[in-house]
C-alpha cells in the first residue's frame, strides 16, 4: 500500500499528514479551523454525493480513500497522534449500502477532498462512518473559518435536497444493539431506513366502498396531488388520518394505496420496534418533505395512558403531531385494530387527527367484487359466484384471500389420468370454508377472520 500511496501521491512518503501538508502548503495545518457534525447513518450516501459534488466545484481538488479509525480530522492535518503508524495512508473498508428498491452500491467509510480556490482558501473535506454509534460523521477543515462553516452547510443542505431518499417508499427499521460475551457494547441501537421492493397497490386492487375511497383521497391523495392549489388556497398539507377496524380489514392494504396514488411524496412505514422512535422518523420526515409517514398498528406503542403509565414516546408523538407545522408538507396515517386502546388525546383531538376512517368488513357487493378481482388469475367458470359471496357473510378481506388460495389448493389435489384439474368447483370452496372455520366458535372465529356484525 505504501508503494501504491507513493506512486498516487509523490512525495507523501504514505502519511496522510504528509500528503495534506503537501498539498495545503503554503498553509500551515495548525492554522486550519475544523468543524464537524454527525448524522444518521442513513444519510451517508447522500453526504458522499454532495461532498463528491461540492469538491468537484473548486478550482483545483484531489480525493483520498484512506481509513484511520478514532482519529479526528484535526488530529490528522497536524500528525499530532501517539501512534504514527496510524497515520499511514492505508485502503479504506468498502460498505455496501442501498441506493434503491433492490439495489446497493460500495462507498468507502473514510473519504477525504482536498480543494484549493481560486485565492489562498484551502479546505479538506472528510467523510466517515462509525459502526459502533451508527452515525455518519463530516468534517470540514479550512484556513478560512467561513469557508469552513460555508462548506459544512452547503454539503449537507445538498445532501437533503438531492437525496437518493426522495419521493421514494421507504421503510423504517430498529436494530437493537448487541453486546460482547463480558457485557460490553459491540454496537449501539440503530434506525435504518430501506427500500420498499412490495409489489403497488392499484386503484383496481383496493376494494372498498366509494365514500371511503373518496375521503382517502380527499384527505390524503388530494394534499399531494394538488399541494400547489391548496397552498396558494391557504389550506394547509399538515393532515392527520387514523384508519381503524378489526384485523385483515384492509388497513395496510389501503396504505400500500396510498403510496401508489401519491408519487409525489416520499412515503415513510414504520412498524414495530421502530414506532416509539418519533424524532427519527419526524426527523427523516421533514428533510424528505412533501412526506407521507404511515405509522401502523399504532396501539401497541401509543396506547392509552390508563393502560401504559411509562409511555415516554406518547408523549414524543404528541409533540411531534403538534410540531408539524402548516407549511409542512407532511400528512401521517395512522392504523390501528382496536381503538379503544388508543389514547384519546391522539384520536380525540382535531390537528392532531382530523379524520377517522372505519374500515369494517366488506358488505355483499364488495366481498363479489373482491372475489371477482382475485379469481382472474384461476378458471372460474365453472363457479356461482353469488352463492359463494353469500357464504361469507362477515368475513375480512384477508380471510376471502385466503379462501380462494385454500380452494385453489384443494381443486390442485384433484387428479385424473395424471392431469391436474386446474377448474375450481363450488365443491373446493365449501371444502375449504369448512377446513378454515374447524376448530373455531364464538371469539375463536374472529382469529380467522369472521367479525360479528
Amino acid at each position: 500500500m505504501a508503494g501504491l500511496a507513493q506512486f498516487l501521491f509523490p512525495g507523501s512518503a504514505g502519511y496522510i499528514d504528509t500528503f495534506f501538508r503537501e498539498h495545503l502548503y503554503p498553509c500551515k495545518p495548525k492554522q486550519f479551523v475544523t468543524l464537524s457534525k454527525e448524522l444518521p447513518s442513513y444519510r451517508f450516501v447522500d453526504l458522499f454525493n454532495a461532498a463528491e459534488h461540492h469538491s468537484g466545484a473548486w478550482p483545483a481538488h484531489k480525493k483520498l480513500e484512506s481509513q484511520h479509525q478514532n482519529i479526528d480530522l484535526t488530529s490528522i492535518l497536524t500528525g499530532e497522534f501517539y501512534n504514527r503508524i496510524q497515520l499511514k495512508i492505508r485502503r479504506s473498508e468498502q460498505k455496501a449500502w442501498p441506493v434503491g428498491p433492490d439495489r446497493e452500491k460500495f462507498f468507502p467509510i473514510d473519504t477525504f477532498w482536498a480543494s484549493t480556490g481560486r485565492d489562498t482558501v484551502k479546505t479538506v473535506i472528510r467523510l466517515s462512518e462509525n459502526a459502533y454509534t451508527s452515525k455518519s460523521k463530516l468534517e470540514v477543515a479550512s484556513n478560512d473559518a467561513d469557508a469552513a462553516e460555508r462548506a459544512l452547510e452547503a454539503i449537507i443542505a445538498h445532501s437533503a435536497e438531492h437525496s437518493i431518499l426522495r419521493n421514494a417508499v421507504l421503510r423504517l427499521s430498529f436494530e437493537s444493539g448487541t453486546r460482547d460475551e463480558y457485557g460490553d457494547v459491540e454496537s449501539q441501537e440503530s434506525l435504518r431506513i430501506g427500500f420498499v421492493t412490495e409489489d403497488p397497490v392499484t386503484s383496481d386492487d383496493l376494494i372498498i366502498d366509494d365514500e371511503t375511497r373518496q375521503v382517502l383521497q380527499r384527505n390524503v391523495i388530494d394534499l399531494f396531488s394538488r399541494r400547489e392549489v391548496l397552498r396558494a388556497n391557504h389550506i394547509p398539507i399538515k393532515r392527520g388520518v387514523l384508519l381503524y377496524g378489526p384485523p385483515g380489514t384492509g388497513k395496510t392494504f389501503a396504505c400500500r394505496y396510498l403510496c401508489e396514488q401519491t408519487p409525489q411524496a416520499t412515503r415513510i412505514f414504520v412498524t414495530g420496534s421502530a414506532l416509539p422512535q418519533v424524532g427519527a422518523i419526524f426527523s427523516a420526515a421533514r428533510m424528505l418533505q412533501p412526506c407521507l409517514v404511515l405509522l401502523e398498528d399504532v396501539d401497541l406503542a401509543f396506547s392509552a395512558r390508563e393502560i401504559n403509565l411509562y409511555n415516554s414516546g406518547l408523549a414524543d408523538l404528541l409533540d411531534h403531531l403538534d410540531g408539524v407545522r402548516p407549511e409542512d408538507d407532511i400528512c401521517v396515517v395512522m392504523t390501528t385494530n382496536s381503538l379503544d386502546r388508543m389514547e384519546s388525546a391522539i384520536k380525540d383531538r382535531p390537528g392532531r387527527v382530523s379524520q377517522c376512517i372505519f374500515m369494517d368488513a366488506p358488505a355483499y357487493d364488495l366481498r363479489k367484487q373482491y372475489l371477482q378481482r382475485y379469481l382472474r388469475v384461476y378458471d372460474s367458470s365453472a363457479l356461482d359466484l353469488d352463492r359463494l359471496t353469500a357464504m361469507t357473510d362477515g368475513v375480512s378481506q384477508a380471510f376471502l384471500k385466503e379462501w380462494i388460495y385454500r380452494a385453489a389448493q384443494i381443486a390442485t389435489e384433484d387428479e385424473e389420468d395424471g392431469k391436474v384439474r386446474s377448474v375450481l368447483a363450488n365443491s373446493d370452496f365449501s371444502r375449504a370454508l369448512d377446513e378454515m372455520k374447524s376448530f373455531v366458535d364464538g371469539v375463536g372465529a374472529k382469529i380467522v377472520g369472521f367479525t360479528a356484525r
